[in-house]
């Protein structure tokens, strides 16, 4: 069975886009305001309940300013995983209700020098079993090992691990191109992939050990190489993850809403790769890469990086 172009015979995840606002507007967000935002539609409530996704992630803009939107989706699909992706400021009266709902919750903190985002929300302990964080690189913010070495003090002041997952900022207006990644900032940051990536699998290979500090980033390769997108699937849209807004659409981004995606989503995601990059058809490391970020005004650039990262994992002995 099909809707919206998802096979519903398996459990699909849905990334849910509750809208714009937020309470910190960092400088290097690439996302696009939306006006007259209405909430969640009872006609995509009722398109939930028929067709109960298997997960679903609540974004914004700040989830936590839309919770009631967030408490109307889970009443109405209460069996699905919950995740929600936030800076933290507030979440401290919505803990018993996570907790409740077993929601995974991912905090957004870069490990910078100099913070950008205006907050941290590190600063006591964290007595929480799920927790997740979303880390950004950006120009004046690429060093991986002082990034890895602030995690490492924060872990003392919040009395657990946190995880590494790096992503890439992407340029998508003028007022955050200050903060685009160079071309040497590329080079910089593939150069450090290889070595923290490479003592990660010449330890597990030599003594069997997974060094945690690196294990983020090897994992953020393997699970690239274990995902084999089609032409068209892409890293935010394929054929087991749907971005939707509140109203149900469906886009292959939610920051950057410009393309409504019609049930032949993926015919209408390879016509977009197809006007930005046509190479991207016949890429090596398309199954890896799906297409990059396909809203970055520097996508060249993007595709210059992931092609030579994912090149080089895919040679062997660069895999357990």
């Amino acid at each position: 069975m099909q809707k919206n172009g998802i096979d519903l015979s398996t459990k699909y995840q849905i990334t849910l886009y509750l809208g714009s606002q937020c309470n910190l507007h960092c400088a290097y967000c690439h996302r696009e305001a939306s006006d007259g935002e209405g909430g969640i539609t009872e006609e995509f409530l009722e398109e939930l309940k028929r067709n109960p996704p298997g997960s679903i992630k609540f974004m914004g803009g700040e989830p936590l300013l839309y919770m009631k939107e967030i408490r109307k989706v889970v009443a109405a699909v209460p069996k699905a995983k919950f995740a929600v992706s936030t800076n933290g400021i507030g979440i401290e009266k919505h803990m018993e209700y996570f907790r409740e709902h077993r929601f995974q919750i991912c905090i957004s903190y870069d490990g910078a020098e100099k913070d950008l985002r205006g907050y941290d929300p590190f600063t006591a302990l964290w007595d929480y079993p799920d927790l997740a964080v979303s880390t950004t690189l950006y120009h004046g913010n690429t060093d991986l090992g002082a990034i890895m070495d602030r995690f490492r003090e924060k872990e003392k002041v919040i009395g657990r691990p946190l995880s590494f997952f790096p992503h890439l900022m992407h340029v998508t207006n003028e007022a955050n191109r200050k903060y685009a990644l160079t071309r040497e900032d590329y080079d910089s940051i593939l150069e450090q992939y290889k070595k923290y990536v490479g003592l990660y699998l010449s330890r597990l290979k030599r003594f069997g050990i997974k060094d945690l500090r690196y294990e983020g980033l090897y994992q953020t390769l393997e699970r690239r190489w274990e995902t084999h997108y089609t032409y068209g699937e892409t890293y935010c849209s394929n054929r087991t993850i749907r971005k939707v807004d509140a109203q149900g659409r469906q886009y292959p981004c939610l920051y950057i809403r410009r393309h409504e995606l019609s049930d032949n989503w993926l015919k209408d995601q390879q016509a977009l790769l197809d006007a930005l990059n046509p190479a991207c058809r016949q890429c090596s490391v398309y199954g890896m890469c799906g297409g990059a970020c396909i809203v970055s005004q520097e996508h060249a650039l993007e595709c210059r990086f992931y092609k030579a990262l994912y090149t080089w994992f895919l040679k062997e002995g660069n895999r357990p």
